[in-house]
């Protein structure tokens, strides 16, 4: 959002020419509409000279026709930075875009009953605000009017107010409570973005869009029945069947929370970056949205019901508290970077109904020491656990066919891998680069080691053994044979491990006991 506003800002500072109606009347800009003998305070299109208290009046003269100031023009004291106060007449029913915005050293604002609109940003960063009363004669709050202003530490909505715009308050981190009066049938996505301090938002009884539940502090839309704000310890209520997106996106202050079960889906970034220390999924919910809990450095605890089919990208990348994970039957597939990041992570236990893990999907996972994927999963994506710095076994399940380039680079512990495939898993050549696998250990079933020896980066292993029901255990011997080749086929010792160099001895060669002289 700031840089939405710097941009408009930009614009709005750019040099104004001034037309034949621009004229300077004891010391304030106006545009004179002279058929209807009104007049607007214009931006003084030179230097933004405007300091001290300004008295705007009711009337003004020129050419000795009288003028009614009936409005605050677009960024009419846009940047005025050393204006302290501003009186603006009963004859001025709307006020502009940015007409204030950026006025830093604004205390003090009355707006008078006569004004009815309020347009986009028309307060945006006056950091010197620290209250507004709203009169009863606005109808309607613009797109990021009050937006940065983070000295505002109290704020009055008019009992007519139909509609408060998108990011209308977004990051008035002063801000603790909010009432919101029945009359409000309109409220814009992020209306409170980061409104970090808020500890209660109010909805007056009778209003028929936004409900309260008690005076439960969060903002419900019943005609969509998505939660589009919230705060701390919110309680959500029955009545609500999805968490929007950005709903509680960083609400530092938030740590506790009940989903109810009336939720189905909880979209993208709808708790990104909060403070929650535990969350529990409810059996309703059926989506978890793209980084909906990215960020919550604090979750300790998570629990995910069998209801969830699919989980987002980066739904939980760098929750760093993160210890334990069970993913349920009813999720097929781990998208990309679902966990990555999440450096405390000592447990995961994935279902067999997942077929493939996505892309860095446990990347950076750096306490996980063991991994078992379950026979159902067909493909491992690229670096999905990457820099696993403390994964010493990996187990891969009999359906494993594909491996994608560096899905455990880095695993810098790595001693054993089990591979149940009796199929080699394709793509795997750099599968394992600068894992030590020259030092650990492949186990695979007796029937593929040889398969497994002439393929990359299988061969690489300091030695491979077969899978047997009490592995590890030597392969079986059939015959025994003297005098062999080394040149007549992959080399194993007694205890099924494939060998790259020998010395003189007994070994297994195709199969049969061999003696290497």
């Amino acid at each position: 959002m700031k840089k939405q506003l710097l941009f408009l800002f930009v614009i709005l500072q750019l040099p104004v020419v001034a037309s034949a109606d621009v004229v300077v009347i004891d010391g304030i800009y106006y545009n004179l509409i002279t058929e209807e003998n009104v007049a607007e305070v214009a931006r003084e299109p030179y230097t933004n000279y405007y300091t001290g208290s300004i008295v705007i009046p009711e009337k003004v003269t020129y050419d000795g026709t009288e003028y009614s100031v009936t409005s605050i023009g677009e960024a009419a004291f846009f940047a005025s930075r050393y204006i302290t106060s501003v009186t603006i007449p009963n004859s001025v029913t709307s006020i502009g875009s940015a007409a204030f915005a950026e006025c830093i050293g604004l205390t003090s604002m009355t707006i008078p009953n006569s004004v009815t609109s309020i347009d986009n940003y028309a307060f945006a960063q006056c950091t010197g605000l620290t209250s507004m009363i709203i009169p009863n004669s606005v109808t309607s709050i613009g797109q990021g009017t009050f937006s940065c202003c983070t000295g505002l530490t109290s704020v009055t909505i008019s009992n007519s107010m139909k509609s408060i715009g998108a990011s209308a308050f977004g990051e008035c981190i002063g801000l603790t409570s909010v009432t919101i009066p029945a009359s409000v049938t309109s409220i814009g996505y992020n209306a409170f973005y980061s409104c970090n301090g808020l500890t209660s938002i109010v909805v007056e009884n009778g209003n028929t869009v936004y409900d309260s539940r008690d005076n439960c502090n969060a903002i419900i839309e019943t005609e969509s029945n998505t939660l589009i704000s919230g705060c701390k310890n919110t309680i959500i209520p029955n009545s609500v069947t999805s968490i929007g997106q950005g709903a509680f996106y960083g609400c530092r202050g938030i740590s506790t929370l009940t989903i109810p079960n009336s939720v189905t889906s909880i979209d993208e970034n709808a708790f990104c970056a909060c403070s929650l220390t535990s969350v529990t999924i409810p059996n309703s919910v059926t989506s978890i949205g793209k980084t909906a809990f990215r960020s919550c450095n604090s979750l300790t605890s998570l629990t995910i019901s069998n209801s969830v089919t699919s989980i987002g990208q980066y739904a939980f990348g760098y929750c760093y508290s993160l210890t334990s994970v069970t993913i349920p039957n009813s999720v097929t597939i781990i998208d990309d970077g679902v966990f990555r990041g999440c450096s405390g992570l000592l447990s995961v236990t994935i279902s067999n109904s997942v077929t493939s893990i996505g892309n860095l999907a446990f990347e950076g996972c750096s306490s996980l020491t063991s991994v078992i994927i379950p026979n159902d999963v067909t493909t491992i994506k690229d670096s999905a656990f990457k820099n696993c710095s403390s994964l010493t076994s990996v187990t891969m399940g009999t359906e494993i066919r594909n491996i994608y380039g560096q899905a455990f680079v880095n695993c810098k512990m790595l001693e054993n891998v089990y591979c149940y495939s009796k199929f080699v898993p394709q793509n795997s050549q750099n599968a394992f680069e600068l894992s030590p696998i020259e030092s650990a250990t492949l186990h695979v079933p007796d029937e593929a080691i040889n398969d497994y020896c002439q393929a990359k980066p299988w061969k690489d292993f300091k030695s491979i053994v077969a899978l047997t029901d009490d592995n590890p255990k030597p392969a079986g011997v059939n015959a025994v044979t003297s005098n062999g080749k080394a040149t007549e086929g992959k080399i194993y010792r007694l205890d099924g491990q494939c060998v790259k160099q020998h010395r003189k001895g007994l070994y297994i060669v195709n199969g049969r006991k061999v003696t290497i002289k």
